[in-house]
């Protein structure tokens, strides 16, 4: 295998075998560096894309960045086989610590922590100074760009901590003479950073130049107060003050603790994944802090890798810490006890930090203080992990500068963002490269390669959630002999996603964690989060979860500002909130244990009818419904609109809330009724504004079609999107119609089989179909229903060859028509008068009835109704014997028609132009 030797400390430098590789600059060099920046560990395809370019992606960005790893590897020659593709969407690059100048440095730094840590502080500054003599320069000094900017500045700023350490052991060992020049050069170059000029006051006093190490400070401060309007540190006024004494070097005055390091942190996960915008954050959040007390908060769901997370960067910044690592579980969550004591955690801080136990103070306040005087001159990193509130972690928080908190919890603890000035770091699921990547650690590349599909589907059901992809993994890892496929299968037959969950890691069940946030919520938080389990999703709203409690909105407003506060749901943009599938699974299963079968029948029931009676209100009144709705629910508040722009924004919000409403199966015949009424409405409305659409509308095209094809009862076919559901649909809307049960079913089945008939050419039933509706319509008084299915008594009639039924039929169409329906009744008989006209061989009659219709059509920008005009004009054209405007006219239909998705129409326009 070659050697190679890479450096990132100055310049990128590539060598293989000592001959130097040319990597060409930009993205290609930027994807080397990001690779060896994660040296061994797997990069997400999608990590790449994002560093490289982005969110100004260019077309197809995968195989762009495929592109360029193709071209590194070609100008890695024989070492190109150290780029590993992980399965299909990642990629390692292997390389030893020798091989690697950020590798050696971090080997060096370890040594010389080891080292100190043994009492040998001399060979501890040799390790250091090896570590700095890895660098040449500022990292990655020739490439440019946000990645590697970012890589840049995280590496360059180690080297100042480097810098200090090994500074401040010469000190210790008695070199301050040997190290003033180098600190002067230091100091000059950048003054603001206070603890170099700490180190030279140090230096300079310990080498008798008290007056130089006095004016060192005198000018600092001048620097600060100008440039920043802010005064020194108190560490670096208590080494003035105490030169001003003339004690030792290096003892300025201090409540002096035993110097016992801890390092508390629990063991990091060897096969961690993912996190990369998280880790940087924190790294920024670090970064920030600037010397001063920082402190961070990641929160998010139970579940979702947050202690994960915050171990790992805990291991990955410890070497900037030189004083010590504490962890602390506070058992926020824990069902089984109300949290972990401050005062008891502040006990088991001090004692880790060397306090003796006969000197611990017994009040709480008392041990704050001595917690912050041991930690007064420590650079500290404390976590602490799985926080309830605030007021659990505010004593525990060190106010050194220099020190840094990590604080995970479920609660999003604005608390402190708001009082402490925490950064926030949110925790979701994980993208759908890293969870992929997650099993694949698990269950080995090789089997995740071979069952790579299966492997995507176990994804998908564990909703792409760490707790819930480890379980799953661990399982597989175990049972090598058994197919993934089989696993998969599990999960997508599953009712209980949790049983195949909690089988795969006995005394693991997903549910014990969500148990911990949910046992912690108000009844009325706990109320909304069942309920939650009831709707379809994606999106809540506080209206309709108002409507789900049927209670006033500001408790429903109340209770999901609860239920996000501490993630069990999320709220992705204003005024509207999710939940993870695993949580809204817990959330049903909570439902159906904890609330009576009639209780939650009766929820179901008021939130159909809060989208049906909002949907009532929209469009026009008179096409609203063909039968009466009578009153909702008691507890039911539609939603209400200032203005049609409004309305036509919830109704494009909710649209998938609307088709999983659709595909609702109902309990109880009150609420099938609600659900195909919706059905029915929303078909409506979504035609009439397909009306006003371009016809290639993404996603339309179709579902209008198959619509227009079979009648206002196809809303679960323009919802559901399956000619099935149409069938089904309309097959437990008959068996409704039995003994009219279900008002309005009857007119409902009446209007379908009238469309349906009509489509397959049975013209003598769909009339019936018609005559039976249109009497029920008329019997409830609804003109504008009952005139549409008159008008399809009379074209039914005009196709059987009955011209003078359907001639009553269309003049009493339009003189009962709403007058503001009157110009649409009229276009509508045109048509029908030029057909008679036509089959009785007067064209020039039929041409002038076919253009008064077509003119009303397009200007009301009805162009299936005007392409159906034109179909018929051109027939007529063609029998007066103009082929030419006839191929003109159904050219112009057939191409309508294609573009609404009516494929059989425009094939048989097709024809008669092929034939002509």
């Amino acid at each position: 295998m070659p050697t190679l030797d890479v450096r990132l400390l100055g310049p990128l430098e590539v060598r293989i075998d000592g001959v130097e590789a040319a990597i060409p600059r930009g993205k290609t060099a930027t994807i080397l560096a990001i690779l060896l920046d994660d040296a061994n560990a797997v990069v997400p395809l999608e990590h790449l894309i994002h560093a490289v370019y982005g969110y100004d992606r260019p077309q197809d960005p995968e195989t762009q960045i495929q592109n360029a790893v193709g071209v590194l590897r070609l100008r890695l020659g024989a070492a190109r086989d150290r780029i590993e593709t992980v399965g299909r969407r990642a990629y390692r690059f292997r390389i030893a610590a020798a091989e690697l100048d950020l590798l050696r440095c971090k080997e060096h730094e370890n040594l010389a922590r080891n080292l100190r840590a043994e009492g040998r502080p001399a060979e501890a500054a040799d390790a250091l100074r090896a570590a700095l003599a890895e660098w040449r320069g500022p990292a990655l000094a020739d490439l440019s760009g946000t990645a590697v900017e970012a890589i840049r500045r995280r590496l360059d700023e180690h080297r100042p901590t480097l810098l200090e350490r090994r500074l401040d052991l010469d000190l210790e060992l008695g070199r301050a003479a040997d190290v003033v020049d180098e600190l002067r050069q230091i100091v000059a170059a950048d003054g603001k950073r206070q603890r170099f000029t700490a180190l030279l006051m140090r230096a300079l006093h310990a080498s008798g130049r008290t007056s130089e190490a006095l004016e060192a400070f005198a000018a600092l401060k001048l620097l600060l107060q100008e440039q920043l309007g802010i005064d020194p540190d108190r560490d670096l006024v208590d080494l003035n003050a105490a030169i001003l004494r003339d004690e030792p070097a290096g003892t300025p005055a201090r409540i002096e603790a035993p110097r016992l390091v801890p390092a508390t942190l629990p063991r990091a996960i060897t096969r961690f994944t993912g996190r990369d915008d998280e880790i940087r954050a924190l790294d920024d959040a670090l970064d920030a802090a600037d010397g001063e007390a920082g402190l961070a908060v990641v929160a998010g769901m139970g579940g979702v890798g947050k202690t994960a997370l915050a171990v790992r960067w805990a291991h990955r910044v410890a070497h900037r810490f030189p004083d010590g690592q504490l962890y602390f579980n506070l058992r926020g969550f824990d069902p089984l006890s109300d949290g972990a004591d401050p005062a008891a955690v502040l006990a088991e801080a001090l004692a880790a930090l060397g306090v003796p136990a006969q000197q611990l103070p017994a009040g709480l306040s008392e041990r704050v203080g001595l917690y912050r005087t041991v930690l007064a001159r420590r650079r500290v990193l404390v976590v602490l992990d799985n926080a309830r509130d605030a007021a659990q972690v505010l004593p525990l928080l060190p106010v050194a500068p220099g020190s840094f908190t990590l604080v995970t919890s479920r609660d999003r603890l604005t608390g402190l963002a708001a009082g402490e000035g925490a950064d926030a770091v949110p925790l979701g699921v994980m993208s759908e490269a890293d969870a992929w990547a997650l099993l694949v650690r698990r269950i080995g590349l090789a089997r995740a390669v071979a069952e790579e599909e299966p492997v995507r589907r176990i994804v998908a059901a564990c909703g792409r959630l760490p707790l819930a992809l480890t379980l799953i993994g661990a399982w597989a890892a175990q049972h090598p002999g058994f197919s993934i496929a089989s696993l998969a299968d599990r999960l997508d037959q599953t009712t209980n996603v949790f049983k195949v969950l909690a089988a795969a890691v006995p005394g693991s069940d997903p549910r014990s964690v969500f148990a911990c946030s949910y046992q912690a919520l108000d009844s009325r938080a706990a109320q909304a989060f069942r309920l939650f389990g009831l709707h379809p999703g994606p999106e809540l709203t506080p209206a309709a979860m108002a409507s789900l409690m049927g209670g006033p909105r500001a408790d429903a407003e109340a209770a999901l500002n609860e239920l996000a506060g501490v993630h069990l749901i999320e709220q992705p943009r204003p005024g509207r909130y999710t939940m993870h599938d695993l949580l809204r699974a817990y959330a049903k299963e909570r439902l159906a244990e904890e609330v009576a079968a009639d209780l939650g029948d009766a929820a179901a029931l008021r939130m159909v009818e809060h989208y049906l009676f909002t949907a009532s209100a929209l469009g026009p009144a008179e096409r609203s419904f063909a039968f009466d709705l009578g009153e909702p629910s008691p507890g039911v508040a539609p939603e209400t609109f200032a203005d049609p722009e409004a309305a036509a924004a919830w109704l494009d919000a909710e649209d998938e809330v609307l088709r999983g409403l659709i595909r609702l199966d109902p309990a109880g015949l009150e609420a099938d009724a609600r659900v195909w009424q919706l059905g029915w409405r929303l078909t409506g409305l979504t035609v009439d504004r397909l009306r006003g659409m371009e016809p290639d509308a993404p996603g339309r095209a179709a579902p209008f079609g198959r619509t227009a094809a079979r009648g206002y009862s196809a809303g679960p076919i323009l919802l559901a999107g399956t000619e099935a559901a149409l069938t089904e649909e309309l097959n437990g809307v008959t068996e409704s119609t039995l003994g009219d049960a279900v008002p309005g079913a009857r007119s409902l089945v009446a209007y379908t089989l009238t469309a349906g008939a009509g489509v397959d050419g049975r013209d003598a039933e769909a009339r019936e179909h018609a005559r039976r509706g249109e009497a029920y319509f008329r019997e409830r008084g609804n003109r504008y229903w009952g005139n549409r299915l008159r008008f399809a008594i009379g074209w039914h009639s005009a196709l059987l060859g009955e011209y003078d039924e359907a001639r009553r039929c269309y003049d009493k169409v339009v003189e009962d028509a709403l007058p503001e329906r009157r110009g649409l009744a009229k276009a509508n008989t045109d048509i029908g008068f030029g057909y008679i006209a036509h089959a009785e061989g007067r064209f020039g009659e039929a041409a002038e009835r076919y253009g008064r219709a077509l003119a009303w059509f397009e200007a009301d920008r009805r162009r299936v109704s005007a392409a159906f005009t034109r179909e018929h004009l051109g027939d007529t054209l063609r029998a007066s014997g103009d082929g030419p405007g006839a191929r003109e006219q159904w050219t112009a239909a057939a191409e309508v028609y294609e573009a609404f998705g009516l494929a059989s129409e425009a094939a048989r326009v097709r024809a008669k132009t092929a034939g002509a």
